[in-house]
């Protein structure tokens, strides 16, 4: 796999950095579907059907003196993760550089990355960004009971939070709604995979990027928008999200970024008679030039 994918939104570069990839079983996916279509859609698409394997891609934005990392990856959650400190050094980028940290939601495989071996901010120059709902929903006895997932998972997740959110207290902003986190990105409330997923967008000139984080989690997730992962904690605002983003990437032509497709999980969303279909891209194009 390739180390990074370089490429400009405008002004603003950036960079895609895959932290490691992971084995999940297909149900985890594609919790409501029916195994025998899943694993149809999978073959068809040359890939193996008893697992997805999903790459943990986080963006590097640099934008002006701003030096912004959105996720910071899986950290040493599982073998063939824990990457991006690596990824960051062979583009030249030290710890200190960067300013902002976006987490996008509480879930370990997007914070596993926020301490150092030391237990300290991995980025200790920088300021970290999270939505107050889903800040408040992790830290307050939060409930994954809704979750069709195996509890050592549920465990795993909430130790995650236990484990790499306090240590951010005094430097951690918590942020409500839409919010610009500097100028040309903008956070934005993309609710139902967790309380208070976050999405992206970032505008420079006429081009622009939307990165949808985990609203989306699969390429098939586009063909079969019935379909649902067990991940998700409210399936039905998860699913009207989806929707919306999907909807809003396909018609005005805005380029995207996923976080578990292939990587480096950068292309386009095509509108179809029934849902929408995924189109890699090697670059990211003019709005105005996406056919």
């Amino acid at each position: 796999m390739a180390n990074h994918y370089q490429f400009q939104v405008g002004e603003i570069e950036c960079a895609a950095l895959c932290d490691g990839t992971l084995p999940y079983p297909a149900s985890w996916f594609f919790s409501n579907a029916a195994p025998q279509e899943v694993e149809s859609e999978l073959r068809a698409r040359q890939l193996p059907t008893d697992h997805v394997l999903a790459a943990y891609t986080c963006l590097l934005a640099r934008a002006g003196k701003e030096c912004i990392l959105v996720d910071t990856g899986a950290g040493g959650l599982a073998p063939g993760t824990g990457e991006l400190p690596q990824k960051l050094q062979e583009l030249g980028v030290s710890p200190q550089q960067v300013t902002t940290v976006l987490l996008t939601h509480g879930h370990p495989d997007h914070i596993g990355g926020v301490l150092d071996k030391t237990g300290k901010p991995a980025f200790p120059n920088a300021r970290y960004i999270m939505g107050r709902r889903e800040h408040e929903f992790w830290t307050q006895s939060p409930s994954l009971d809704r979750l069709a997932l195996e509890q050592f998972i549920k465990d795993m997740m909430l130790s995650a939070v236990q484990r790499n959110l306090p240590p951010l207290k005094s430097r951690l902003e918590l942020i409500e709604g839409e919010k610009e986190i500097v100028p040309g990105i903008r956070a934005l409330a993309a609710p139902g995979h967790t309380p208070g997923h976050l999405a992206l967008l970032l505008s420079s000139g006429k081009e622009q990027l939307l990165l949808f984080s985990d609203a989306v989690l699969h390429p098939l997730h586009l063909v079969h928008p019935e379909w649902r992962a067990a991940f998700d904690l409210d399936p039905e605002t998860a699913a009207n999200t989806r929707q919306k983003l999907l909807d809003w990437a396909a018609a005005d032509h805005v380029p995207v970024q996923a976080y578990h497709f292939p990587f480096p999980g950068h292309g386009a969303i095509l509108k179809r008679e029934k849902g929408w279909e995924w189109e890699p891209r090697t670059s990211v194009r003019r709005a105005d030039n996406v056919a």
